[in-house]
């Protein structure tokens, strides 16, 4: 059965690049434009999601304050963090389990950040 990945992403153009990135390996991707649409996703799914990749600066509730719930309802989920590499360094301190993959990143690179996190999630 093929993970399930949540992706949170404002901008259209990385949103879709990140989902058909991801689907194209095989993964079933849900994608969502804000943080709430995502914690409607997380909390209202029948199958339960094994990763969530999610952007931080996005209207309405940001990927911190989306990580702070997520993790209060999914404590054991991963999260991929993606943001802009102007913004290192300024963004919210995240839990240190939570890494940042920075944009514009390689499809080699969001591909072995969701493996490595997809493995870790599954003890192996």
């Amino acid at each position: 059965m093929a993970s399930r990945i949540l992706v949170v992403d404002d901008e259209p153009m990385v949103r879709a690049l990140i989902a058909r990135v991801l689907t194209d390996e095989g993964y079933e991707v849900v994608a969502v434009a804000n943080g709430r649409a995502a914690l409607d996703a997380a909390r209202g799914a029948k199958a339960g999601f094994d990763l969530i990749i999610t952007n931080n600066y996005m209207p309405g509730l940001s990927g911190a304050e989306l990580v702070a719930r997520v993790r209060k309802d999914f404590p054991d989920l991963p999260i991929l963090h993606v943001d802009d590499i102007t913004r290192r360094g300024r963004i919210p301190a995240l839990p240190s389990d939570i890494p940042t993959i920075y944009k514009p990143f390689s499809v080699a690179a969001l591909k072995d950040a969701v493996l490595g996190l997809l493995r870790q999630g599954r003890g192996n």
